[in-house]
């Protein structure tokens, strides 16, 4: 009876500590970067995360090329820690891919109309009257970069899912739009005097 208190208490203590004996897999996309900080860091840049690599020393091997695309299934590792620190430690548990494909994503021509805003994180948009949002991308020209400001034009427009600020599209523009062409200045014409 005794042992049996003591693997029950033993199991209540385990759990409320959050000792987990099962973690959860996850898959995160990036590219591998190198950085000279602590004599020479290795980690995964995965849009705004960065994660730092553990496991064999065979799949740290097709891991560590500077600037490979990689698609990886992870689990945390919340008890390490690394000398670098500059990212998440992440358990590789298999390297599903190494090509980077490419990626065309669709888009279409709207008229959009509405007001210029900027998000506390940077992002410059644009928010119709149904209250859509549509992310600038960048690099914003100077011309759109004016809070509350109108914008009324044809513009080409992808899907939400090629957001960084997680907005209903984003708008790309293009030196070649004919209103971003430069105006040429008018020719003056000389005083015979």
């Amino acid at each position: 009876m005794k042992m049996l208190r003591f693997f029950f208490g033993l199991l209540c203590v385990l759990s409320l500590s959050g000792v987990s004996f099962a973690q959860k897999e996850f898959t995160i996309m990036g590219i591998m970067q190198h950085t000279d900080l602590e004599g020479g860091c290795w980690y995964l840049q995965a849009k705004q995360m960065k994660y730092e690599l553990t496991a064999s020393p065979d799949i740290l091997r097709t891991c560590k090329v500077e600037g490979r695309m990689l698609t990886l299934r992870v689990r945390q590792a919340p008890m390490m820690k690394s000398i670098c620190m500059i990212g998440t430690m992440v358990e590789v548990v298999e390297v599903l891919d190494t090509v980077s494909h490419p990626h065309n994503p669709p888009f279409t021509h709207q008229t959009i109309k509405g007001t210029i805003h900027k998000t506390k994180s940077g992002c410059w948009y644009v928010q119709t009257s149904k209250k859509l949002r549509y992310e600038l991308q960048a690099p914003v020209p100077k011309k759109f970069m004016h809070a509350g400001a109108r914008y009324n034009r044809m513009s080409v427009v992808l899907p939400g899912s090629e957001s960084v600020c997680g907005m209903t599209g984003v708008i790309t523009i293009s030196e070649l739009d004919p209103d971003m062409k430069p105006k040429q200045a008018k020719e003056r014409k000389s005083d015979p005097r």
